[in-house]
């Protein structure tokens, strides 16, 4: 469960340290006073994408950093392990920097990583409902992904299999349009990687070959230069003037150390030296000689040489920057090039995979079918006691599942339906929340407090099955009051038994539950204004209450029914209500 959050420069907080508590958290506040700041910097801790406006005016960067403790959400490891996170003794810290300059950093437990990982991380941490979330309730596409949240690994399982058979069959279809769209096209490509590719193929391009021919050329360039100047040097050491050459004068020299060593035995090193010196310069000018008569008057060769590298030039301005560029050009062209002119092959094996996978897309799909019709009931009655619970008892909730037709589509039953990654179902929640008249799509009938408890009660199934240790409830309050405020109320503190709660409320009859409640303030200091946030002791949290219940002054009827409320929900607690 998250059990500190901390906030630095963020919006309109400059600094601000929370300890969360187990059970239901409660933050409240005037309006405008940072409430749904406090929600949106756990949206962007979580992964959600951070703007350069929500860094402080005046200052560099935006800090937050939140602390869950694992010890109780053993489940949760080998997911975690799976996107590569691991608690330290027990404990994830989740860091997200935004800077002013748009450089934003990430960290679990001081480690830097992508914000993807952070996402996938929150995703098992923390399930926050935000105050525009009811929306996605009336839109029915949304529906798939509430009822399939609910299955288990097996079923999640299943379903990703579904995804990537989906994803094959899409990618085949595609290269298949682009086998049969335009035969013109098709012989006119041929004609042009045909080209390109005897291009290059008759060139005879080796790798090493460039910078070989560069070599030889500047040799051919310069062979009088080169020629004469070895004739130099080897008529220096070899030939010398008046017949007196370095070897002979390094000769005579050793001959006469030589001597001098049987006088002086200090000498003999020197002596052995000079030999040696004149050992290495004899076979210098051999290979001087050598060298001197390799060397190449050859004109018609220098121009071959610039020739060849003119086509090398040519081909790499054409088709790579290197020579390995051009020859790797020329095998994908090549393959290309086979491709094409053996359309009518990869057709057939084209169209005879699609069917494959069509086969098992099809089996897979439609054992998804069945498990998620299984799953519908199972969420329907659950969710028709939630809301029973929550002061809608002749209220129905139906989940509906049907199959599009669709030309394209794949082969069920003896008819083609649309197909897309989640299956071949299209779901919908329908509701009816009196007596007499038949459910109805929620946008059709469910007004703001009914889709609040529709969402409540939904969060309440799914934190039964999901095992999330945290849930966020940004205003689940939203268009409802007096005894369904109460029953929400309820709700959440029966949730909060199974998982951590923090919700964000304008209601007492929500903030009566609390196990810990907070407050939000807005204040002035050194000229600017803050958002400030504390836990209330039992005397503050009476005010905070009364102040919720009256909408105003607190007068001491209001305390005392604050008291009076709180010790009626004290005792609920301790008995089997909660």
């Amino acid at each position: 469960m998250l059990t500190e959050l901390y906030i630095e420069n963020f919006a309109l907080i400059d600094r601000l340290f929370v300890t969360f508590a187990p059970g239901l958290n409660i933050l409240t506040g005037e309006t405008g006073a940072g409430k749904s700041i406090v929600i949106d910097a756990i949206n962007v801790l979580l992964g959600e994408r951070a703007g350069t406006d929500l860094v402080r005016t005046g200052t560099q960067k935006a800090v937050v950093q939140a602390t869950f403790d694992m010890t109780d959400s053993a489940h949760l490891l080998p997911a975690l392990a799976e996107v590569g996170v691991e608690p330290e003794d027990g404990l994830l810290i989740i860091t997200r920097e935004v800077a002013r300059e748009g450089r934003n950093v990430a960290r679990i437990n001081g480690r830097a990583c992508p914000v993807s990982v952070i996402r996938q991380t929150g995703d098992l941490l923390v399930d926050l409902h935000g105050q525009h979330e009811h929306q996605s309730l009336l839109r029915e596409e949304h529906h798939i992904t509430f009822l399939d949240a609910l299955g288990d690994e097996e079923y999640q399982q299943l379903l990703a299999e579904v995804a990537t058979l989906n994803s094959r069959r899409n990618a085949l279809l595609r290269e298949l349009h682009g086998l049969q769209s335009d035969e013109r096209e098709r012989l006119r490509m041929i004609d042009l990687l045909g080209f390109q590719v005897k291009e290059i193929e008759k060139a005879k391009l080796q790798p090493e070959e460039e910078a070989a021919l560069q070599s030889e050329r500047v040799r051919l360039a310069n062979a009088e230069r080169l020629h004469a100047a070895a004739s130099a040097v080897y008529s220096l050491l070899y030939e010398g003037e008046e017949g007196r050459s370095v070897l002979d004068a390094l000769g005579e020299s050793e001959l006469q150390l030589s001597a001098l060593a049987r006088i002086d035995a200090d000498l003999e090193t020197l002596a052995a030296s000079l030999e040696a010196a004149s050992v290495q310069i004899a076979d210098v000018c051999h290979e001087l000689a050598d060298y001197r008569d390799r060397v190449q008057f050859d004109p018609e060769r220098l121009e071959e040489v610039e020739e060849r590298l003119e086509l090398i030039s040519s081909l790499k301005r054409k088709y790579g920057e290197t020579v390995e560029a051009v020859l790797a050009y020329s095998e994908e062209k090549s393959a290309d090039l086979h491709q094409l002119a053996h359309h009518a092959e990869r057709v057939d094996e084209v169209t005879a995979e699609i069917s494959r996978v069509e086969t098992e897309l099809m089996t897979h799909a439609t054992v998804l079918s069945q498990r998620r019709a299984a799953l519908a009931e199972t969420l329907a009655a659950n969710m028709q006691a939630e809301l029973a619970y929550l002061g809608m008892p002749r209220a129905v909730f139906r989940v509906d599942l049907g199959r599009n037709p669709q030309a394209s589509g794949i082969v069920v039953n003896g008819e083609r339906v649309a197909v897309t990654g989640n299956g071949i179902d299209v779901v919908a929640f329908h509701l009816s929340p009196n007596v007499g008249e038949p459910p109805k799509p929620l946008a059709r009938i469910a007004s703001g407090g009914e889709l609040s408890r529709v969402m409540l009660a939904l969060k309440a199934v799914s934190a039964r099955g999901a095992g999330v240790p945290s849930l966020i409830f940004d205003e689940i309050d939203t268009g409802i009051g007096g005894r369904t405020a109460e029953t929400v109320g309820e709700k959440l503190a029966q949730v909060a038994r199974d998982a951590q709660v923090i919700c964000v409320t304008h209601l007492a009859q929500l903030a009566f539950y609390a196990d810990r409640h907070f407050l939000l303030e807005k204040v002035t200091e050194n000229e600017r204004t803050v958002s400030r946030m504390r836990a209330l002791e039992r005397e503050e949290q009476n005010e905070e209450l009364g102040r919720l219940q009256a909408g105003g002054r607190v007068t001491d009827a209001v305390r005392a029914h604050v008291t009076g409320v709180l010790g009626e929900i004290q005792a609920q607690k301790q008995g089997t209500l909660f």
